[in-house]
């Protein structure tokens, strides 16, 4: 056969969807993903997940917030000359240098619903926890009210739903990789492990539509940060998993925005193809702030007229997670709406791990590395 033709065969078996390589085989010799007791998913959906009405009249009936360009226009008038130092600089210094000092010029409408997506992060239910939309209570989720009524983060924001492509992001690769998995219905005792993947999702070819099946390389070098492991469950094919601290990579442009998340849980809904649900954690509040502005300007902040002063001032009047050691309220609960889809995870061999964090030319277990 020539080498055209072997192209133009290879080109049809892909057109068609065929699999060029052999189906992984089960332990009863069935075709399955679950192989050695594991099965990978790589994340390639991630909402904020605010709850909101169509009109937003039940959970803020004071309207929407505004701005930084509304707020802007609030503070320095445009019936009095200002200098830039007066105006532009001092602003500028508050977006990045926040205070708790209350504005009374500069209103913040708190979401007044008693619903939200999330998770009962501490095991109770306390006054002001939430029920969600499927009836659990003990729901905690404070960032539905203190930025349930900003533009920027409700369900009809485009800047919230372009984190499904933030997801593509090489530097966002995040997987999960379930270890200790007898059955994906029920499973007593199972572990998540989380890592940053090396190599983009594999979708079909409209670019639209994620596929299962793919590989996907665990960085063990740079995304050691990213490393964390969650005792977990599966009862009636939903993992649940105990609270652990975790840090999600998350980079925008030519920044990091990685904020760290302490007693972190997780609520997926488990298929062999996918995996959806809810990733809730108290959000540190101080990442959360330089994030928003490593990440995004007050320029692009104003697309969806979220002011960072006022919102971190709400952040901290909701705060429900105290600093252990000093007992200084320093987080809130949130949740994420997050979707995954099935990948088989390809871990370095420890010789590869060593050789990666050695200097060129030092010694190491495997022996001298060019």
């Amino acid at each position: 056969m020539s080498r055209q033709a072997k192209l133009q065969l290879l080109a049809m078996t892909l057109v068609s969807g065929t699999c060029l390589s052999a189906p992984v085989l089960a332990a009863n010799g069935g075709s399955s993903p679950v192989v050695d007791r594991r099965i990978g998913y790589v994340m390639t959906s991630e909402y904020k997940a605010i709850w909101d009405s169509p009109d937003g009249k039940l959970e803020c009936p004071n309207g929407i917030n505004n701005g930084p360009r509304e707020e802007f226009k609030i503070l320095y008038p445009e019936d009095k000359k200002w200098t830039v130092l007066e105006s532009q600089l001092e602003r500028e210094s508050e977006v990045w240098f926040p205070t708790t000092k209350p504005q009374e010029r500069l209103p913040h409408y708190e979401s007044v619903a008693t619903i939200a997506f999330g998770i009962d992060l501490n095991d109770k239910i306390d006054a002001n926890d939430y029920t969600d939309p499927d009836g659990n209570k003990g729901i905690d989720n404070q960032t539905q009210r203190a930025w349930g009524c900003t533009a920027n983060y409700r369900s009809t924001s485009y800047n919230l739903g372009a984190f499904n492509n933030w997801r593509k992001y090489p530097f966002n690769i995040t997987i999960i990789e379930l270890t200790e998995v007898d059955d994906l219905i029920n499973d007593p005792d199972v572990v998540l492990t989380t890592y940053r993947g090396l190599d983009q999702p594999m979708t079909d070819a409209t670019g639209a539509t994620y596929l299962p099946g793919g590989t996907q390389r665990v960085d063990m070098r740079f995304g050691k940060p990213f490393i964390q492991k969650f005792k977990g469950k599966i009862v009636d094919g939903v993992l649940t998993t105990e609270g652990a601290e975790y840090n999600m990579p998350s980079a925008g442009g030519q920044s990091a925005a990685d904020i760290r998340f302490y007693g972190s849980r997780w609520r997926l809904n488990l298929t062999q193809e996918r995996a959806n649900g809810i990733l809730g954690g108290y959000m540190d509040i101080g990442d959360w702030n330089t994030a928003a502005n490593q990440g995004r300007s007050t320029h692009h902040q104003a697309y969806g007229q979220a002011a960072t002063p006022s919102i971190y001032r709400a952040l901290v009047r909701n705060a429900d997670y105290a600093d252990p050691k000093i007992g200084e309220m320093i987080a809130i609960s949130t949740a994420f709406k997050v979707g995954l889809t099935q990948v088989f995870v390809s871990h370095p061999t420890p010789e590869a791990v060593v050789s990666a964090d050695t200097p060129s030319g030092a010694t190491t277990s495997a022996g001298n590395r060019d």
